[in-house]
């Protein structure tokens, strides 16, 4: 078969769905993924078929506009620019999710492509398998959605899901209905999440079960699978996955460092994180590894205990770290924990703060929201972080993660939702 993988978003929304192409490949399937221009270089240097989507979503993040919404820590703000931002583009990017579902038999998409993959998948009767990364937002009574914790009883935890899902609907309703009319669909009456669950829409969260239980009132076509990663073999033959010299040598040369990144984050006050960690290296021995992501930090010190990268392969240079300090992305927070480091999350907006909060319940490190960081509270943190009870619980769920074997359990649901 030929599946067509489409994401849209940051590097770690793409990471993930390497895996998965290469999975898939590897059962004797064609694959193409389909992302923001971006990730071109990327995808291609494992051997995966790549088609562009209009845009590029680390210009859409570095934006003066995205830079203060980020700073101000407004999460409604944040998902209205971002949707707002796709609204602009909507006509060109049909286009190219056009052109490349035309190459394809079936469908793994992510969230923040299901307003149009959605409806053209129901146009060409192409199955659709629906895969997220994040803590779920489908109705229980479990428990409340993420960050709705105020309460824990079944039928305010149902209301959390319902709001939530209804917000999303609010701030896409207007162009998925606007699409389907262009294809010639009758327009949804009610929430895009809803309809599609009305189907029985495979639905993959690809988090640990030891982490955020599944809840036993699911239906069957809701399921986790546990964390995907890609494995080492695929990273040996990639370019940018590759351990630098330089690196290597700095690695060696001292105690353990501390590993400081935010991912694709836009952290909206690059001299803040300057700051920080010039008083990281003035004020403690902490050697810092600092991986800027999509961030512009303009004047970084110079000093023998730093070492600046824009990426690196978490899986070779984690082995060598202290304590991990991150945004609390979920396949960040996975490798970590599969490496047995210690966290400090410090966490911007969507399901980051969650990630932090079961972080802190399980006692695998600290979490600091970004608004309240400091170099007192980021010291306070490592130190909190750094202890032998917390390298203890992260070994043991580190242990358990790997032996969900995720990446088999996810290969398996695609294709039963593909080929039934």
């Amino acid at each position: 078969m030929k599946i067509g993988i489409f994401t849209y978003g940051t590097r770690g929304d793409l990471q993930p769905y390497i895996a998965i192409a290469l999975g898939l490949m590897k059962r004797g399937n064609e694959v193409i993924i389909a992302a923001a221009a971006d990730f071109r270089q990327l995808v291609e240097g494992y051997g995966i078929s790549f088609h562009p989507l209009y845009g590029e979503a680390e210009q859409m993040m570095n934006t003066e506009e995205a830079k203060a919404i980020l700073q101000s820590g407004n999460q409604l703000q944040l998902m209205k620019y971002y949707f707002r931002f796709l609204h602009s583009i909507r006509q060109p990017l049909r286009k190219s999710y056009e052109e490349a579902f035309s190459k394809v038999d079936g469908i793994v998409a992510n969230s923040m492509t299901i307003p149009i993959t959605s409806v053209l998948a129901e146009k060409y009767n192409k199955k659709l398998v629906l895969t997220y990364f994040m803590p779920p937002v489908v109705e229980t009574a479990a428990y409340p959605i993420s960050d709705f914790n105020f309460l824990n009883f079944g039928w305010y935890n149902k209301l959390t899901y319902r709001l939530a899902q209804n917000m999303f609907w609010k701030y896409i309703k207007d162009d998925v209905n606007e699409y389907r009319i262009e294809q010639g669909m009758e327009p949804l009456q009610t929430n895009l999440i809803k309809a599609l669950d009305s189907k029985c829409t495979p639905d993959l969260y690809c988090i640990s079960k030891h982490l955020i239980p599944q809840p036993a009132d699911w239906q069957s076509h809701h399921k986790m699978t546990g964390f995907v990663s890609v494995e080492q073999a695929h990273r040996n033959g990639h370019m940018q996955e590759q351990l630098r010299e330089d690196l290597k040598a700095w690695l060696d040369e001292g105690d353990a460092p501390v590993y400081i990144g935010f991912g694709s984050n836009a952290v909206g006050d690059a001299a803040k994180i300057i700051a920080i960690i010039e008083r990281v290296l003035q004020e403690t021995n902490y050697r810092v590894l600092f991986c800027t992501g999509w961030a512009v930090y303009d004047n970084m010190p110079k000093h023998k205990h730093l070492y600046v990268a824009k990426y690196v392969n978490h899986e070779l240079v984690f082995p060598y770290c202290s304590v991990g300090v991150f945004h609390g992305g979920a396949g960040t927070f996975a490798a970590m924990l599969r490496h047995g480091l210690p966290v400090v999350i410090v966490s911007f907006y969507t399901d980051q703060p969650t990630w932090g909060k079961i972080a802190v319940k399980k006692q695998l490190g600290t979490h600091v929201p970004y608004k309240q960081l400091s170099f007192e509270r980021l010291k306070t943190a490592i130190a909190s972080a750094d202890n032998e009870t917390v390298r203890t619980n992260v070994k043991r769920m580190g242990q358990a993660i790997v032996a969900e074997n995720g990446l088999e359990n996810v290969l398996h649901e695609i294709e039963v939702g593909l080929y039934s």
